[in-house]
């Protein structure tokens, strides 16, 4: 099944502006991890500046050129594990979680990282998100720290 996904990999607003014609369907994945996002130009416009600032959007077809995941990543260098890749999203489509194309694109993200020389690929789940907590303890994440925040 893997060689039957195409993965789209952006890098730049400009990149994301070629791609306006599935916009809407790209909302509509995301939602389902970011639900609090309701509105498809304020979506864009998170989207747009998340990519200035360096992060990469993928989005994951199968050969029915349905959007099946969607994932929002970045690089950069902290104290604590050198150059990293941070997992901002990683997203399934509802329809077909447990279907193995989560490991797929994950793998897809690892190997990127890989080569760009990250030392580690780290990510937040949330507290409530028990099935996602199994997937990654599955593909051997472990749980090493606590993410802690504050509204302000």
């Amino acid at each position: 099944m893997k060689s039957e996904l195409h993965y789209t990999l952006i890098k730049s607003p400009a990149e994301f502006e070629q791609h306006q014609d599935i916009w809407s369907g790209l909302h509509t994945v995301h939602q389902q991890l970011r639900p609090a996002l309701q509105d498809l130009t304020e979506y864009v416009e998170r989207i747009r500046l998340m990519l200035r600032e360096g992060a990469y959007y993928l989005w994951v077809k199968n050969p029915a050129e349905e959007i099946v995941s969607i994932a929002i990543f970045r690089m950069h260098h902290n104290t604590y594990q050198n150059k990293l890749c941070f997992l901002d999203d990683l997203i399934v489509n509802e329809q077909i979680r447990a279907s193995g194309i989560g490991k797929q694109v994950l793998s897809y993200i690892e190997d990127f990282a890989r080569e760009n020389a990250c030392d580690h690929l780290s990510l937040d789940s949330g507290t409530f998100r028990t099935r996602a907590h199994k997937f990654y303890f599955m593909n051997n994440y472990v749980a090493d720290c606590f993410h802690f925040s504050k509204k302000l």
